[in-house]
């Protein structure tokens, strides 16, 4: 079936003028064709159409923008007694979708897809550009069809080409397109470089600016496509509007410390993350926008800003005629480049845009003009800062002179201070030694409950914060006992407060006389209540301790003045190894948990913390 297409496909082309090729061909940059829009789906489709196809033309094909897609006819005729192998070029890489109909006689019909909308490795040769390989065969005739889609202008500039001569070509064309391209990354590497020296931050802007008008350049001239993300269709598609904002908008954090006007500088002078928000908002909006309206909009916002900041440096003229005419031309230059990008949209101008190189042009001067600029205004900066440098050591010259009259009058009073210092100081001294000997005294009483002469809650408070962090560094247990006196209300109501002091010393020195070890400390807690430090003693020693304590307590009789008291007290004990050395208050918080499980099951007995 596609046989017979294909001979049909033939006996039509035969009725068109073939394009005919000998033994001595090299390239040709027109070639004759036939075009008609039609919505069809494939070529199968097209051929059961009877459609009107316009008549043929050699001119560069330019249709601006329509609705159906584009159909072109192209017929070619070996007249050579061997085969060829050729290159057909179509010079526009920016096109979404190109699909290529070869039919040849006795052959099936060949279909091959191409355009900027198809990953790289899915095109029949994995170029930048847009390439369809032909082969004909000694005396044979050959029809193409192509079949393109496109959301902007219809641009299809045709060149067919010996493989040879468009390697040729190529590689002459790469030579010159890469020097400029590696002018201007070198020029970004310098602004990095001189950022990085200088911490001027118009360097960081100028780094960020040439970077992406040379990703925009790559992207145009197809580069990007080939070496960067020929695999990643989305952004082959939308990096030309998101380029074109980001590019537009660095200009003016660039430039703004340039703008003399008071409102227009105060404007720019938003937060830096209140300027990031809405460029990235933007740039958001645009990737989700239709890729015909997203490039409209970017070249809007593009425009707009480009021609604000053209007409600010105009009005400022008169003001720096020298460093505003650098950037007049900067604007200049950006604007015509966005006006030859916008022609090639809009359909205003054809042909290949890779044979134009007015856009990597004007990038390269803007990108040129820009390096010598903040150059130039870094050596006048420099120089200021070295005529300051210079005005400070004449001026600390002069202050030199006047120091060397004053250390004289100072070395003349210096004999008589030292005298008077030196019987100072002995006097200070002797005050000194009596200060750290009542600041010991003074600490020796901040830190001691003035009844039972142990530590107080203060000092506890420090000192279990310390074996906090110590047990978490050294995973050692640290156990924590909270001690208190049952029914110590009852003795204070019945003999008096002064009974009831008489038997927290008691109890206090009951705890302080089963303590065997330096690190060991008890503390009162407050009232009746105490607490018992223990680093480095796992559940069951603290256990056994708090035991023999409360053993200890319930065998001693606390005798008055005309009575005997039995006394008796609760314990609850925490053990474990620090896991937050900032929050020291758990140990106390499950201590006191156990304690109060104490009371509530009678009172006289220790309990251990059970999660």
């Amino acid at each position: 079936m596609r046989i017979l297409l294909s001979f049909l496909l033939l006996f039509i082309s035969f009725l068109t003028s073939a394009f005919e090729i000998g033994n001595d061909f090299r390239f040709q940059k027109q070639l004759p064709y036939a075009y008609t829009l039609d919505d069809s789906k494939n070529l199968k489709q097209l051929i059961e159409k009877n459609v009107n196809w316009v008549t043929e033309t050699s001119e560069p094909l330019n249709l601006g923008k329509v609705q159906n897609p584009l159909w072109l006819k192209i017929s070619l005729k070996n007249l050579s007694a061997s085969d060829v192998d050729l290159l057909l070029s179509i010079d526009n890489i920016l096109l979404d979708k190109v699909t290529a109909y070869i039919a040849a006689q006795d052959d099936p019909i060949i279909t091959l897809a191409l355009g900027d909308a198809l990953p790289l490795v899915k095109r029949p040769i994995k170029h930048e550009a847009q390439l369809v390989p032909v082969k004909l065969l000694a005396q044979q005739h050959v029809a193409l069809y192509l079949n393109i889609e496109h959301s902007g202008a219809i641009n299809v500039p045709l060149s067919l080409w010996h493989p040879i001569e468009y390697i040729k070509y190529k590689s002459k064309f790469n030579l010159i397109y890469g020097i400029f391209a590696g002018f201007i990354i070198a020029l970004a590497l310098m602004h990095l470089v001189l950022f990085s020296f200088t911490k001027k931050p118009y360097f960081l802007y100028a780094t960020a600016f040439t970077v992406l008008i040379w990703l925009l350049n790559t992207h145009l001239y197809g580069f990007s496509y080939r070496y960067l993300y020929g695999n990643w269709q989305w952004l082959q598609q939308y990096a030309q509007p998101l380029l074109i904002l980001l590019s537009s908008c660095t200009l003016l954090p660039l430039l703004k410390p340039y703008i003399k006007g008071k409102r227009l500088f105060t404007l720019l002078s938003v937060p830096k993350r209140y300027a990031c928000a809405a460029i990235g908002s933007l740039s958001l909006v645009l990737s989700l926008l239709p890729i015909d309206i997203s490039l409209a909009s970017s070249y809007v916002l593009g425009f707009a800003i480009i021609m604000a900041l053209l007409t600010v440096f105009i009005s400022q003229w008169q003001f720096n005629k020298q460093q505003t005419m650098y950037f007049i031309a900067i604007c200049v230059f950006m604007l015509f480049a966005l006006v030859h990008q916008v022609s090639f949209e809009l359909g205003y101008l054809s042909g290949p845009q890779l044979s134009t190189p007015v856009s990597y042009f004007c990038y390269f001067i803007v990108s040129l003009i820009l390096s010598f600029a903040l150059v130039r205004q870094f050596i006048s900066e420099r120089d200021l800062e070295v005529e300051a440098q210079q005005a400070k050591l004449a001026h600390s010259q002069a202050q030199d002179v006047l120091l060397n009259e004053k250390l004289k009058l100072q070395e003349q009073t210096q004999a008589d201070l030292e005298a008077l210092v030196d019987e100072r100081t002995f006097e200070l001294q002797v005050t000194l030694r009596e200060l750290e000997d009542k600041n010991r005294e003074l600490e020796k009483i901040n830190i001691e409950d003035p009844l039972t002469k142990i530590k107080n809650r203060r000092y506890f408070d420090k000192r279990l914060q310390m074996e906090v962090r110590r047990s978490r560094r050294e995973q050692s247990t640290l156990s924590v006992v909270m001690l208190d006196i049952d029914h110590f209300k009852n003795i204070n109501d019945t003999y008096g407060h002064l009974s009831g002091d008489k038997a927290i010393c008691a109890v206090a020195d009951i705890i302080k006389s089963h303590l065997q070890r330096p690190s060991d400390e008890v503390f009162r807690y407050g009232g009746e209540e105490f607490v018992m430090l223990l680093p480095n003693t796992e559940l069951e020693g603290a256990q056994q301790i708090a035991e023999q304590i409360r053993v200890a307590v319930n065998s001693f009789q606390l005798k008055l003045d005309k009575d005997t008291v039995n006394l008796t007290l609760s314990a609850g004990v925490h053990s474990a190894i620090a896991i937050d050395p900032k929050s020291p208050h758990i140990y106390t918080d499950l201590a006191d948990r156990a304690l109060y499980e104490a009371k509530q099951q009678g009172r006289n007995q220790v309990k251990i913390y059970q999660p």
